[in-house]
């Protein structure tokens, strides 16, 4: 893979959840040897508990989150 995130950013339909990751290091070295960061978050997955085919999913170099009404 070319280009590594620092963060993956998970929607999950089923547990109605959000699941924020902020990549360790040993995450990024696990993700220069994938193909795609399809890949990488299907590994994500397991760890963190979510099935990739009900979600949807981002990847991003920078964090920013914004909260109306809560």
């Amino acid at each position: 893979m070319k280009q590594i995130p620092n963060y993956i950013v998970i929607l999950d339909f089923v547990q109605n959840r959000v699941v924020k990751i902020k990549l360790s290091d040993e995450d990024k070295q696990f993700a220069s040897s994938c193909d795609d960061l399809e890949e990488l978050v299907d590994a994500l997955s397991e760890v963190y508990n979510f099935s990739i085919v009900n979600c949807q999913w981002m990847a991003l170099d920078e964090y920013k989150e914004d909260n109306f009404g809560f």
